[in-house]
């Protein structure tokens, strides 16, 4: 079982929008928009902010402006999502998670949430492969370590379209849940649920 991150296991849009508003607004003098922000949301961390700041500093110049006020915003965890995790690792799931945010600071997210990052097979960022969602070929780093361990049978669960497009694309069973931008309409054939509490029942 691999999970998306952001407004799958962690309460991520409304705290960061408000978060890059204000690093947009103070750094650069850029007011975001709604459209802008639903427009970039979700692709690879860096490319992001490249977007929303307009490019205008450098890539470690933008991310260090982020950074510096990131303690203000923080995620965390979707009510149930700790639980549920652990549920399935307990039930002898290997479990992972890959996202579009950079993996050093995917992990302090999970962490400071109180995920069992002991137990997860891996936490892959966007700074460990150059494909990104919706391209099936993010999977490949995954997949390589889970087909090491002799797992064949994945599911990606996840909130968005992209999400949905990449784990299809890569031969993997999908689980939409609409804790993130999309309805359960907007979904393709995958299996929807309104709430994380609701995974273990189809596994």
């Amino acid at each position: 079982m691999i999970f998306d991150m952001d407004d799958t296991l962690l309460a991520t849009r409304e705290v960061k929008w408000a978060h890059h508003r204000q690093v947009a607004r103070d750094h650069y003098g850029i007011e975001l928009t709604d459209e802008v922000l639903g427009r970039h949301w979700g692709e690879p961390f860096d490319q992001m902010i490249g977007h929303l700041y307009q490019h205008s500093a450098s890539v470690d110049q933008m991310r260090a402006a982020n950074q510096a006020s990131a303690h203000l915003f923080p995620k965390q965890a979707i009510p149930g999502a700790v639980d549920v995790v652990t549920h399935l690792l307990d039930r002898g799931l290997t479990v992972g998670v890959l996202t579009s945010m950079n993996t050093a600071n995917a992990l302090v997210d999970l962490s400071r949430c109180g995920f069992p990052m002991n137990l997860l097979a891996f936490v892959q960022g966007a700074d460990e492969t150059p494909h990104h969602k919706p391209d099936p070929r993010v999977f490949t780093p995954a997949l390589e370590t889970l087909h090491a361990m002799g797992i064949t049978e994945v599911t990606y669960v996840g909130d968005a379209l992209i999400d949905e497009r990449a784990a299809v694309g890569a031969g993997l069973r999908f689980v939409a849940v609409t804790t993130g931008l999309f309805a359960a309409e907007a979904f393709g054939e995958s299996p929807v649920i309104g709430s994380l509490v609701d995974l273990p029942a189809l596994v």
